[in-house]
């Protein structure tokens, strides 16, 4: 909202300074605000979607043996041994690539990450939304921003151009100065969209590097995995998170949660979030 509304600002004062923009006024106001809409879809998705809550007590995912309850559960997938860990919260045993979140107080499939600027669990149902979030739009945290800041700066060089194009060339640093002293705020916005699209674009790569190799940012941190089992190729893993259905809720909000509080047994195994 800032890049676009200071981008908007600087544009209507470039013809009240006599300064003949190469794109129209209202062309240029009109990508911003296009992709502030879409910034601001984007962000609706990703806080409000269910990120993957799995049901607690799950009976289909409960311990239905004898004896002492083991803490985890082994599955080979691809070749790869994988835990399922029992989680003495939700008193399940967690799918794999699933999460309990401290946030949240809930286990997630596919857990990502927990993001405070949505304020909501990233995970299999609203990982795609959060990822057109961090590439479309500007919010004022860590996340996000990258194509509207990029589209600014873009913009304000397109200026820059036009202003150096208007006067004589006499070096750098003269206009430099001149612009400094005829449009501060220009100069301004270009320092700082400038300083924020390096974190925005270390950001984005970032993503774009999970999403190639089919790995979550909590994978990624934890090296959960001597060879990841989930990966199918570049292209697959692309195709996948582009083209792929989004997964049914899980949560049945006129269900009643068992009062049944968790057994001893469970109680005496330490919760492993």
């Amino acid at each position: 909202l800032f890049f676009a509304t200071a981008l908007s600002g600087e544009i209507r004062q470039m013809p009240l300074k006599g300064v003949r923009l190469p794109v129209s006024t209202p062309l240029l106001i009109l990508g911003a605000l296009m992709l502030l809409a879409l910034s601001l879809v984007m962000l609706f998705r990703a806080s409000c979607s269910d990120p993957g809550i799995l049901p607690r007590q799950d009976p289909r995912r409960g311990f239905a043996g004898c004896g002492q309850r083991p803490p985890r559960v082994e599955q080979i997938i691809n070749g790869v041994k994988v835990s399922l860990k029992w989680c003495s919260t939700c008193e399940i045993y967690r799918p794999p690539r699933s999460k309990h979140c401290a946030f949240c107080n809930n286990c997630v499939l596919r857990f990502d990450h927990h993001c405070p600027w949505v304020s909501n669990c990233i995970g299999i149902r609203n990982y795609r939304y959060f990822v057109c979030f961090v590439i479309s739009t500007a919010p004022g945290g860590n996340d996000g921003g990258f194509l509207l800041a990029l589209y600014v700066l873009l913009a304000l060089l397109v200026i820059c151009a036009q202003l150096l194009w208007d006067v004589e060339h006499r070096g750098f640093k003269t206009y430099v100065e001149e612009l400094a002293a005829t449009h501060p705020m220009l100069l301004a916005l270009v320092i700082f969209v400038g300083c924020v699209l390096c974190p925005l674009g270390n950001l984005v790569v970032f993503h774009c590097y999970l999403i190639a190799t089919n790995t979550t940012t909590n994978e990624e941190v934890t090296h959960a995995y001597e060879r990841n089992p989930f990966s199918l190729g570049t292209i697959k893993n692309f195709r996948q998170f582009l083209f792929s259905y989004q997964e049914p809720s899980l949560l049945q909000p006129a269900a009643l949660v068992p009062a049944k509080g968790p057994s001893r047994s469970s109680r005496e195994l330490p919760p492993d979030a």
